[in-house]
């Protein structure tokens, strides 16, 4: 059963306005969908990424469902809670060697009876070409491969639908804010014709080019006549407000995750995606840049993320 609702975000005081500007001046709204409460065993984005590939590997009569993912994936994390109560074999390739002491995430995993692949990084890196993915398919026959973190056309057609759950509670708002990892989300909320302009933020390093990406996936996804262009024209995508890289956090982003949870006790952000994101969007508030007056902020999930980090850097479990 999923359980969502859309949240108000209370803007921390550093955050309200800048030394240049004046209080009454600033009548920004900015609301949270609380995606993280959706999906008990896939929260987030990532029931919706997985939902399509799991009819296309029933559809395939796959016996064996595998995927992709490091060792604090949040995809690997709701990929194994998900397939626990299915038919299907569970195996993911996990990046990098296992280590005698295997990671919070990977621990669950292996209790909900997935099997575990260890890839090197230079053999992970190659994907579906991997010499551990041949391996994989030898010892098992009709092996379907779910793309890293749910992506592809399936995952992005999931989001799509997603943006019509979101949409029917409140379509009023100005702008939709939404983090981005592989850039499917962005893809499947941007090409669904309700969805408001679209801001991308990407906590990856270096990746101003998966804008490009992310609209080619959506122009495919289209339902109605909708064009390229007017979907470029709604799709603002932020390559730079990834605070150090990928699962990084910089000193002012621990200082700013540390003020919002004091303002908003109730609505934790994870490490690594959302964290930058809202960061980003109140920096733009605070200087009067950002140019919606409603905006709602899409959560995609990920807490299990913190598990990580160290205990002291998570404020959200004393808040």
């Amino acid at each position: 059963m999923l359980v969502s609702c859309i949240q108000s975000i209370v803007l921390p005081p550093a955050f309200l306005y800048s030394s240049g500007a004046q209080p009454s001046d600033i009548q920004y709204e900015l609301d949270i969908y609380r995606g993280d409460l959706e999906h008990p065993n896939a929260p987030g984005n990532k029931w919706h990424k997985l939902q399509h590939h799991l009819k296309a590997a029933e559809q395939q009569n796959a016996s064996v469902i595998a995927t992709f993912g490091g060792p604090f994936s949040n995809h690997l994390h709701a990929f194994g809670a998900t397939l626990k109560d299915l038919q299907f074999r569970a195996v993911a390739v996990v990046r990098g060697e296992l280590q005698p002491t295997l990671t919070p995430t990977l621990k669950d995993l292996v209790s909900a009876g997935v099997e575990l692949w260890p890839s090197s990084r230079s053999d992970y890196r190659l994907g579906m070409d991997a010499q551990v993915v041949s391996k994989i398919n030898q010892l098992y026959s009709n092996v379907y491969w779910i793309p890293e973190g749910g992506g592809g056309e399936l995952g992005a057609m999931g989001c799509r639908d997603w943006a019509d759950n979101i949409s029917a509670i409140d379509d009023a708002y100005d702008a939709w804010v939404v983090s981005s990892g592989t850039g499917t989300t962005a893809a499947g909320l941007l090409a669904n014709a309700n969805t408001p302009d679209l801001h991308v933020f990407s906590a990856l390093k270096g990746e101003p080019a998966q804008r490009g990406l992310i609209l080619d996936l959506s122009d495919g996804l289209t339902l109605k006549p909708i064009t390229k262009e007017w979907l470029d024209a709604k799709l603002f995508f932020h390559s730079d407000c990834h605070e150090g890289g990928y699962a990084k956090q910089s000193p002012v982003l621990k200082s700013f995750i540390s003020e919002f949870a004091r303002a908003n006790p109730n609505h934790p952000l994870d490490p690594v995606y959302t964290c930058k994101s809202m960061f980003a969007v109140l920096n733009a508030m605070k200087e009067g840049s950002w140019p919606y007056r409603r905006t709602l902020f899409i959560h995609t999930g990920g807490l299990q993320g913190w598990r990580g980090f160290s205990k002291d850097t998570n404020p959200f479990t004393y808040s």
